[in-house]
């Protein structure tokens, strides 16, 4: 009796299995309720019960779709790629089984159909070249999208864009040299944007020789020299040319964008700025201007891969006597440092007479400057500190004023002529570009100057004893013997000031120093 009693509660339980087995269940799988789809892409798939379906009935925004729905194992899907964009609302209800077994439901859920392709930005690597075949890359895309890479080599990778922004990162293998990798983002409705990125992969860094820099330890005559070199393994105008001076990087050129190869010159020529010339694999760089003192040169060559091989040597330059034409740092000798010890001394930070030897105890001055005035402190005249200390000149054309700032304050103000409404005084941000005592007066090609000839230095010339040439055409600022005109409108364009008051903000300025003319 007790085995019969077990087996009849077995029974039980093995029917009561096979009735919640046959138990109808709608279960919204793609997409989910809520969810979106894109159904040009995407087949609507609806979980169900494995069992034989009675009475089926599939609604779409209210429309009987059934003879479109197609069954198969577990569940239906229908194929309705014409669905407009937006929100709609979907219905499945059906039977299975008899009186005695199954039973019937009904489930009404709503989604969205989005046919918006995802947005996709790949930003690593940042140029076309990596140095390791195992390249990382990264980006962002839509919020939740899936992220596929393919590729050459093993070329295949998969991420998720998750991340905040939607940021994703994955790492490829490719093989040496060129390759276009393919990336694909599909967002949750199915929609894809696919994006190539051709990436060039270099893992050996050029070789880099320099040539005769024995001639730039000491320069004397020039603090603008040239570095010759050769570049090695690699295609010399495919590489990256740059220098940096005491730290700070001063240029980099694509030998793409390199000028015609030098035919003469020594290793210790010069040239205004800086440059690039190429022939063949050697290859000549200008860097511009060299502070005053000793200044470590490193010069540098980079591939499309990202390999970068260095050289670095000292120069010591010692070509000025001009305080704020040049900069300056550890070692420079000479009546430019003296001035600058002087200019320190008159704002509390040097005690002591100058020397003219930029030592320790000029560093820590400057370094004083530096943090007074919010500049980084290195303790070298480097171009923030030396416009700083050298200032620029501020021209007011309504108020007819010129003031000198220095050391990020008004120092010096003077009265000045301007040009008269005839000839009006052009209004920019400009520069100092020549200097000049004692000036001979040249006609201008002007109608108002048509007839008159040179008037050499002396007393009488309209430049008075000084010219401080600008970038603006044919303007500069100079003294006058016309007294009278100062304050008024009264020039052909240029700045006329009081011919002692010009001589004395002739000794204030330098060439390249700031003019900034307004109303």
């Amino acid at each position: 009796m007790i085995v019969a009693g077990v087996l009849a509660i077995a029974a039980i339980a093995v029917f009561a299995f096979s009735l919640a087995g046959a138990r109808p269940t709608v279960d919204p799988l793609q997409p989910t309720a809520g969810g979106v789809i894109n159904p040009g892409k995407r087949l609507i798939v609806v979980g169900t019960t494995s069992v034989p379906m009675k009475d089926l009935r599939v609604t779409l925004d209210g429309k009987d779709v059934t003879a479109a729905v197609r069954g198969a194992s577990d569940g239906i899907a229908l194929n309705a790629p014409k669905l407009r964009s937006g929100a709609h609302a979907m219905t499945v209800s059906y039977s299975t089984g008899n009186g005695l077994t199954g039973g019937s439901t009904s489930k009404s859920w709503d989604f969205t159909v989005d046919r918006t392709p995802p947005r996709l930005v790949i930003s690593r690597p940042s140029g076309d070249g990596a140095n390791t075949h195992a390249v990382a890359l990264a980006g962002t895309a839509t919020q939740d999208s899936s992220i596929r890479i393919t590729g050459p080599g093993d070329g295949l990778a998969g991420a998720e864009a998750t991340g905040t922004g939607g940021a994703w990162s994955t790492t490829t293998n490719l093989p040496e040299g060129r390759s276009t990798v393919k990336v694909t983002a599909t967002d949750l409705a199915g929609n894809t944007t696919t994006k190539t990125k051709a990436i060039f992969v270099d893992t050996k860094a050029p070789t880099l020789q320099l040539a005769a820099t024995t001639r730039l330890a000491k320069l004397t005559t020039t603090p603008q020299p040239i570095i010759y070199g050769k570049v090695g393994g690699e295609n010399a105008a495919l590489l990256t040319y740059g220098a940096s001076i005491n730290g700070v990087g001063v240029v980099q050129i694509k030998g793409t964008d390199a000028s015609a190869p030098s035919t003469s010159g020594p290793a210790s020529g010069t040239i205004s700025g800086t440059g690039l010339s190429l022939s063949g694999n050697r290859f000549a760089l200008a860097i511009g201007r060299l502070p005053e003192g000793k200044n470590t040169i490193t010069i540098w060559v980079r591939d499309r891969g990202g390999n970068t091989v260095k050289k670095s040597f000292t120069s010591f330059v010692d070509t000025q006597s001009v305080f704020g034409t040049s900069q300056l740092t550890v070692g420079a000798t000479g009546d430019d440092v003296k001035q600058l010890q002087e200019r320190l001394g008159t704002l509390r930070l040097w005690k002591g007479g100058a020397n003219g030897t930029y030592n320790e105890k000029t560093v820590k001055a400057v370094t004083r400057y530096q943090k007074r005035y919010r500049l980084k402190q290195t303790g070298n005249v480097d171009a923030a500190t030396l416009r700083k200390m050298v200032g620029r000149i501020d021209i007011s054309l309504n108020s007819r004023k010129l003031t000198l700032y220095r050391d990020g304050r008004a120092f010096k103000t003077f009265r000045v002529a301007i040009g008269m409404p005839a000839y009006p005084t052009p209004t920019g941000n400009f520069r100092i570009v020549n200097m000049q005592k004692n000036p001979s007066w040249l006609p201008p090609d002007s109608p108002w100057a048509k007839g008159l000839g040179p008037v050499p230095p002396g007393p009488g010339n309209p430049l008075g004893t000084r010219w401080i040439g600008t970038s603006a055409p044919a303007v500069g600022i100079h003294g006058t013997p016309a007294d009278w005109s100062i304050g008024s409108a009264a020039s052909h364009g240029c700045l006329r000031m009081h011919i002692s008051e010009n001589e004395t903000l002739y000794e204030l300025v330098v060439v390249g120093m700031p003019v900034d003319i307004h109303n």
